[in-house]
């Protein structure tokens, strides 16, 4: 449910202003809209030392997952955070920096181990001043032949399955019609001693990374103070100015934090001004939801779309949705087992709304896979006594000619999801005559899928099938637009209407996807079993069995990601195309942001804090 706004004009002295921002941060409820940007800057620069912050903590944490022993062996006194940020991406600097050069030297370093580590380069410059040119090739055995017959060339021993060959010559022009094979600028030794030099070094700096993990639970306070004093910073920025000597805020709040609000507002002696939102387009979306319907929280977040504010919250919807195409585009008991067992395993790591999430869609995939007689893609399960008697013959995957069924389901779902969309929109305009458009809208989605199922399946449609057609679009063309001018938005209507019916048409057709990808699921397993065992397993000794089992893990892994990413690309978009679409919603929201202070310490300088205890 789409929580109702309010609009809300903060007043407030130019000397209160810093104790207004850490009491509205502490409140948390109010969403401020920027009115100025941030002068000279300053948020920028404390974006940019907030992310220089959070690297360095990224950093330290990777080096005190690889950290093998606690000796301190470099000792780093920061005198406060914002230096220790620095030495660390500085060092990290370092670090890069001297991989990238043992990297050259190691391939300088192979090039000896070609052409002989006793090879002295600056022979080649003395052997060109005296009109002796050697150039380096690297040639395949069959070129060798032609090469030697038409060239002075010293061959060396094979390596890597190429012949490195040298051209000599005293012709400076003279070459091999291949790439050449540049000589280092550096000697062997020369090589030896730098890649230790810089080795050294690096193992010096990883030492010093190593020692300053010991610093992260001060960086990780330096981070919240930072967050904290940004935060306050970009309010900053949505603050008006009267006069100079009064400040204002503009920002929006839930309508039931209306009180919480008024009483901090009469303690702080700030002046307010509370009204409806005056453009709704402007008004952040605050989307709260009973726990069981909030388990889809995960999936929302992970499309990143938010319904507008005068639009419709479609979160139960899409919950109940989803699950049944989660169900029927897997399909699979066996997989939906895998997805519980994964889920208890890695329990403690997922967040709850994300494990009930899971539970359900794995629970739905069960269900709809030992009634489809599905697991794991193996008809001889499913003939088992017990798993047969519990097939639907209508749904089954195996043993059964039911296209012509799954079509029709495929086709009734979508008739049905389409129709509640457009139910919603009737009581959405129930005081209004678009709601009489809306009920056309259902008799013209019920026509469409007559029709579909006469056009794919051969069905003949219902006598009074054409009557849908006629009474929908009566309705649709009638009132689907107010205005003073009924004359003009009859036509109007009118001229929408057959693209209006091509897009409905091809919506309801679009669900036949729920059939098709469950069943190439289904038939994709099927065949990598057939593939492994296409004898069974009696016969198999313990290494072909080993065999293929990895096998058939490598493939029922396959098939399952496949499965996921169907779900992904189908699942969520009959979800948010072909049901957004005919409920009118454009996610054109954006997300309720209130202003929140994290930590209590976000009025002090970084300065001031206390420095890291050292050991």
């Amino acid at each position: 449910m789409i929580v109702k706004m309010k609009e809300i004009l903060l007043f407030t002295t130019a000397r209160s202003v810093d104790e207004t921002i850490r009491v509205l941060g502490n409140l948390g409820v109010m969403d401020i809209k920027e009115i100025d940007r941030s002068p000279n800057g300053i948020a920028e620069r404390r974006l940019a030392s907030l992310n220089k912050t959070e690297n360095a903590i990224s950093s330290l944490k990777e080096h005190s997952k690889k950290k093998k022993d606690t000796i301190t062996r470099v000792k780093y006194p920061a005198k406060d955070p914002k230096q220790l940020v620095e030495r660390v991406l500085m060092t990290e600097e370092i670090r890069r920096r001297c991989k990238d050069r043992l990297d050259e030297l190691y391939l300088q370093l192979d090039w000896y181990k070609t052409w002989g580590e006793k090879v002295n380069v600056k022979d080649f410059e003395i052997l060109r001043k005296k009109g002796i040119y050697i150039r380096l090739y690297l040639l395949g055995k069959s070129m060798l032949p032609k090469v030697k017959e038409d060239h002075t060339v010293v061959t060396f021993p094979e390596r890597n399955g190429k012949i490195p060959v040298a051209l000599v010559t005293q012709n400076e022009h003279e070459k091999l019609n291949q790439k050449e094979v540049v000589p280092p600028k550096l000697s062997f030794d020369t090589i030896q001693r730098q890649i230790k030099r810089k080795e050294r070094q690096l193992t010096e700096v990883e030492h010093f990374l190593d020692d300053q993990t010991e610093h992260l639970h001060w960086l990780e306070e330096y981070r919240i103070l930072l967050k904290d004093r940004l935060g306050m910073q970009q309010t900053l920025g949505g603050i008006g100015d009267i006069d100079g000597k009064l400040k204002y805020l503009k920002g929006y709040i839930p309508r039931d934090s209306v009180d919480d609000f008024v009483a901090k507002a009469e303690e702080n002696h700030w002046g307010y001004h509370i009204t409806e939102p005056e453009k709704p387009e402007e008004v952040p979306v605050y989307i709260k939801n009973p726990k069981w319907i909030s388990i889809i929280n995960p999936v929302m977040k992970f499309i990143d779309i938010v319904p507008g504010y005068k639009e419709v919250d479609v979160s139960i919807y899409f919950l109940v949705a989803f699950a049944l195409f989660f169900a029927m585009l897997v399909g699979d008991a066996g997989y939906g087992l895998i997805f519980l067992l994964v889920t208890l395993f890695l329990r403690k790591k997922l967040t709850p709304q994300m494990q009930i999430l899971i539970y359900v869609l794995s629970g739905t995939t069960i269900v709809w896979g030992v009634l489809s007689g599905t697991y794991f893609g193996a008809e001889q399960i499913a003939a088992l006594p017990f798993f047969k008697n519990l097939i639907v013959e209508e749904i089954a995957s195996f043993g059964f000619d039911n296209v012509s069924f799954m079509m029709h389901l495929s086709f009734l779902i979508g008739a049905i999801h389409l129709t509640v969309a457009h139910g919603i929109r009737v009581a959405q305009f129930i005081n209004s005559i678009r709601a009489l458009s809306e009920i056309g809208w259902v008799f013209l989605v019920w026509g469409l899928f007559f029709l579909t199922e006469q056009l794919v399946l051969g069905k003949t449609m219902p006598i009074w099938g054409p009557w849908l057609f006629i009474a929908g679009a009566a309705l649709v063309a009638l009132f689907s637009v107010e205005s003073k001018n009924f004359l003009k938005s009859m036509l109007v209507s009118l001229a929408n209407l057959p693209l209006s019916l091509i897009s409905g048409f091809s919506d309801i057709v679009s669900y036949v996807r729920l059939f098709a990808v469950g069943m190439a699921t289904a038939a994709v397993a099927a065949s990598f079993n057939n593939m492994v065992l296409p004898e069974g397993i009696t016969d198999m000794g313990l290494l072909d069995l080993l065999m293929a089992a990895i096998a058939l893990l490598l493939g029922h892994g396959l098939n399952i990601a496949l499965a996921l990413m169907a779900v992904m690309v189908h699942g969520i978009r009959l979800n948010m195309l072909e049901f957004a679409g005919h409920l009118g919603v454009q996610f054109s929201g954006e997300a309720y942001k209130p202003f929140t202070l994290v930590s209590q310490k976000s009025v002090v300088e970084p300065e001031k804090m206390e420095p890291a205890p050292t050991t």
